[in-house]
């Protein structure tokens, strides 16, 4: 592949998922534009791309593989969601489109399936179908999880570090995947001849039990958690009067609110094995 074929920009480069792919695709043999938030523009092949601002005409100029894994997660009204993540996700794919990037992944979530009351699902929902309408690919990442403690993840690992573990929707599961798969999984993709214009499960088909999750995470952690079941209904009440009240909060209400209502299967299994793609089963 030519050298000028084997450049990818990466939005949310600073990101857990975002500093994975980073460095999985420079292991590749691939040279690597982050487009972030904030910092200095004046770094080797680093770009400043903020969702909620018009991206400039020329930031994918030079690109030829668009992976967009930025994220704003410190707005939680609708309103705010859709002007900020899904508007500015809308025009940066526009713009991958006009600008003739050969290869779009828009990484979106398992938390975005037909159904959900999640407005963190409903946002990347809108987003995946914006990405395929205009020929573009869709990853669903499951929880992502490893060394790194990232994400969704880093914050379960800091709640069972409490004194007490509230167990919230215990009965509920989670599809995961290993952060190297993950990575490597996006890297095959972006390396295909063409990219299925589909939402692609990245996870592993056996759901998790949540239980079984967050002591997996706690004996990881070197901090057996006490778990005490708590109703998540009144959890997710709690949480949104705070963020009503413009409190800042470690957890998010619509966060457990994808975890207590999980999508019920990853999409397109049987796809990413003809592909090549594989996931090893959850263990911490």
């Amino acid at each position: 592949m030519a050298e000028a074929a084997r450049t990818v920009a990466i939005t949310g480069a600073r990101g857990y998922v975002g500093a994975l792919l980073r460095t999985t695709f420079k292991v590749a043999g691939w040279r690597v534009v982050s487009l972030v938030r904030q910092g200095s523009p004046d770094q080797a092949d680093t770009l400043l791309f903020d969702l909620a601002q018009t991206p400039s005409p020329t930031l994918l100029d030079g690109i030829d593989t668009l992976v967009h894994c930025a994220w704003d997660l410190s707005v939680t009204r609708r309103v705010d969601i859709w002007r900020i993540n899904v508007g500015g996700t809308a025009a940066l794919l526009r713009l991958a489109q006009r600008t003739g990037v050969r290869r779009v992944i828009f990484v979106s979530s398992m938390s975005a399936y037909p159904g959900t009351n999640q407005l963190y699902g409903r946002a990347k929902l809108e987003c995946e179908d914006t990405a395929v309408s205009l020929g573009q690919g869709v990853v669903r990442l499951g929880l992502v999880y490893g060394p790194g403690w990232g994400g969704m993840t880093g914050a379960l690992r800091r709640m069972t570090r409490l004194p007490v573990t509230p167990l919230l929707a215990r009965r509920s599961h989670q599809y995961t995947v290993h952060e190297e798969d993950a990575a490597t999984a996006v890297v095959r993709l972006a390396s295909l001849p063409e990219i299925p214009v589909l939402p692609l499960g990245i996870a592993h088909p056996e759901p998790v039990r949540f239980d079984r999750l967050i002591r997996a995470i706690g004996r990881a952690d070197g901090h057996p958690a006490h778990l005490v079941p708590v109703p998540w209904q009144l959890a997710y009440a709690t949480l949104r009067a705070g963020e009503v009240a413009g409190v800042r909060l470690p957890f998010r209400a619509d966060s457990l609110l994808g975890l207590a209502r999980p999508a019920h299967e990853v999409p397109h299994q049987s796809l990413a094995t003809e592909l090549g793609l594989s996931f090893r089963p959850f263990s911490l």
